[in-house]
């Protein structure tokens, strides 16, 4: 079967970029590019390092996973809530800064849509369509960190967390951890899953930290037809 045969076609980032987007998972270390024509823009995950000089690698994707018990000492913190209103600027800011070193902005030819999907990505996650819960970090009345989670199968999903860059490093960012986990032991989940980037350093000694292991690495190649 011809390669261009094993990549899906991407419906909503064809609908949201306005162009042709497939998806490829690299089976070898070494792709044909002359197989991608038929997408204006392919993303090629692979677990390896490819052979590809010229194939730029906009992601190192390292997703970590925690097992959580009741044997767990959670520190519950009153700044730590549900919530489950609109859409604040607080909000908006919070997640464009949860996509700081995101793919989608680190290639020029997608950067411009950066901020707006982000923007989305935090609305669909309000609405109820990409996150089952919401917590937020309040302090005097304002939005200062927040988390989404999500339920899957047999875990939940983080998927976005960030803290007001004035307030990091005062443990905001562990409360809504400790916070997730809490959720997912009362719902008798034991294992919570977040996706960073291997070059954020920050977010991966910060998860190290909550006691968060490495669960996958994966690569992912921005291929843009001529």
């Amino acid at each position: 079967m011809p390669l261009k045969n094993e990549i899906e076609t991407l419906n909503w980032d064809s609908e949201f970029f306005g162009i042709r987007v497939g998806k490829m998972i690299a089976k070898n270390n070494q792709i044909d590019l002359s197989k991608l024509s038929d997408f204006d823009l392919t993303y090629i995950y692979s677990r390896e390092i490819l052979r590809n000089p010229t194939l730029p690698l906009y992601d190192q994707k390292v997703t970590f996973k925690k097992k959580v018990s009741t044997a767990n000492e959670l520190s519950k913190k009153p700044e730590v809530i549900a919530y489950s209103g609109v859409l604040t600027n607080e909000l908006k800011n919070l997640a464009i800064a949860s996509g700081k070193y995101s793919r989608f902005k680190l290639d020029p030819k997608l950067s411009d849509y950066f901020e707006k999907l982000y923007i989305l990505w935090i609305t669909n996650s309000l609405k109820g369509n990409l996150a089952d819960h919401i917590l937020v970090f309040m302090k005097e009345n304002k939005i200062i960190g927040f988390l989404s989670l999500k339920k899957n199968k047999s875990f939940y999903q983080i998927g976005l967390i960030a803290t007001s860059p004035k307030h990091q490093g005062l443990g905001i960012g562990s409360a809504l951890l400790q916070k997730a986990e809490e959720i997912a032991l009362l719902e008798n989940i034991h294992e919570i899953k977040v996706v960073t980037q291997l070059e954020n350093e920050i977010a991966c000694n910060f998860y190290k930290k909550n006691s968060y292991e490495i669960d996958t690495l994966e690569y992912i190649y921005h291929y843009w037809s001529e």
